[in-house]
């Protein structure tokens, strides 16, 4: 059991340094999506997804490694969470407070990545609206002017103008 207990907190502290490197990675990402920097944009977003991709590996991995723990435990492998493993080390505190001080570090980074990426999403976001905007200003610069369509003899007091559809007496009436 010993040495699952350590394999778990080897591969924590791997996944750590992994997710250290993402969260160092999406504030690059910030940074080019500020500046509109496409080409840096990609980039980083190729070094974000390489990281994901590490860091399903090793996930699976610490998935083995607590389904193992759990059939030591004759728990299922599932339900098995890491809290759970470091309360049930709670007279062993040379395995317990090093998975506890990686699990609680772990959470930290997760909660800070997961900031940094809201952020992210609304900076796209805002930035997507803006171009939509931009696009629509542009369309409708290309269109026609929708507007009544004007006469020479429209200021000429013709009355052949928007609105007027009274005729125009050339007199003065005096019969009221």
């Amino acid at each position: 059991m010993a040495s699952l207990i350590e394999n778990l907190i080897t591969q924590l502290n791997e996944e750590y340094a992994i997710y250290e490197q993402l969260l160092q990675v999406s504030m690059e990402k910030t940074s080019a999506i500020v500046s509109n920097n496409l080409d840096r944009l990609k980039d980083t977003t190729d070094k974000e997804q390489l990281l994901v991709d590490t860091l399903t590996g090793l996930g699976n991995t610490r998935q083995d490694t607590m389904k193992n723990i759990a059939n030591v435990l004759n728990k299922r492998g599932t339900e098995l969470k890491v809290i759970d493993v470091v309360n049930f080390l709670e007279g062993q505190p040379e395995f317990r407070d090093p998975l506890m001080s990686i699990n609680e570090k772990l959470a930290k980074l997760a909660r800070k990545l997961k900031e940094v990426n809201t952020h992210n999403q609304n900076l796209i976001q805002e930035s997507l609206a803006m171009i939509e905007y931009n696009i629509n200003l542009l369309q409708n610069l290309n269109r026609a002017p929708e507007t009544a369509e004007y006469t020479k003899d429209m200021f000429k007091g013709a009355g052949n103008y928007a609105g007027n559809t009274v005729p125009t007496m050339g007199k003065f009436d005096t019969k009221q």
